[in-house]
């Protein structure tokens, strides 16, 4: 991927592809660890109708406190417990009145704001909204505790639809390892 490609590409997932090719399966330093979870959290505030629930909710806007140091590894940490059980709330339908709700919200929502939310746009509709809530809810838990994770590739395919290549591009720059072609 050039240069140019990287910047008028609206493919977040092969950019990021692109982006662990070029750093060799890791993401050692520290500013670049905090540029992807910033790009993360970016994401899910993105798909914020799609978390209606309040345990991702403050989960998301924990991790984004502590990338701004106003809160500790460990408050994080102990709180991703909430942000975890949110998603099995969806996997598990240990809330089953909840969720109809939440779906119908979902449904509800006009078609070109949740295509806006969604990359590609189409996906929401080959998706259904319970399992693009469950995707979402992970992808939220997932974006909380990426500091953690110590990843070596770009996130699960599952999440792909939740990254935006606009937002990727204000959190990460190009790859300067690679000479533009």
């Amino acid at each position: 991927m050039t240069v140019a490609e990287w910047h008028w590409s609206d493919d977040a997932g092969a950019m990021l592809d692109f982006f662990w090719q070029q750093s060799e399966g890791s993401a050692d330093s520290l500013s670049l660890r905090l540029s992807l979870h910033r790009f993360y959290l970016a994401s899910c505030r993105g798909i914020w109708p799609l978390l209606p629930q309040e345990a991702s909710r403050r989960g998301i806007e924990l991790a984004e406190q502590f990338t701004t140091g106003k809160v500790t590894a460990e408050e994080v940490s102990k709180y991703n417990w909430h942000t975890e059980g949110a998603a099995f709330v969806l996997d598990y339908d240990t809330a089953p009145e909840d969720i109809a709700r939440w779906v119908a919200d979902v449904r509800s929502l006009p078609v070109d704001d949740l295509r806006a939310m969604l990359h590609p746009p189409g996906t929401g509709d080959l998706v259904e909204p319970r399992e693009l809530l469950k995707r979402a809810a992970y992808f939220a838990d997932y974006a909380m505790i990426y500091p953690r994770l110590r990843p070596h590739g770009p996130p699960p395919g599952s999440f792909r639809p939740f990254l935006s290549a606009a937002v990727l591009r204000q959190h990460v720059m190009y790859p300067d390892t690679v000479a533009d072609e």
